[in-house]
């Protein structure tokens, strides 16, 4: 309930999102995938979770491992049909 403790959690927020990408860059990321050379289930969380990253004050480019899983994961026709079925 404390207004300047709400306040800076949520300064707080792209530097915390920030880090744990780089985590996931640096340390998760095995291949061209997720968990290497197959596409998994992991890819396509990873790719809803990276949507969110502009929200959270993290501009993708700095990520550039994870812009590129980023990119080629939209690139697939299976979430181009998923994203179309969304918009309607």
């Amino acid at each position: 309930d404390d207004a300047a403790a709400e306040a800076a959690m949520k300064n707080k927020v792209p530097h915390n999102i920030g880090e744990q990408f780089h985590l996931i860059q640096s340390d998760m990321l095995q291949g061209p995938w997720v968990l290497g050379d197959r596409f998994s289930v992991c890819d396509a969380y990873l790719y809803t979770l990276s949507q969110w990253l502009d929200g959270d004050g993290v501009d993708i480019a700095t990520l550039p491992k994870i812009a590129d899983h980023f990119r080629r994961t939209a690139e697939r026709p299976a979430v181009q049909r998923a994203l179309a079925a969304q918009r309607g």
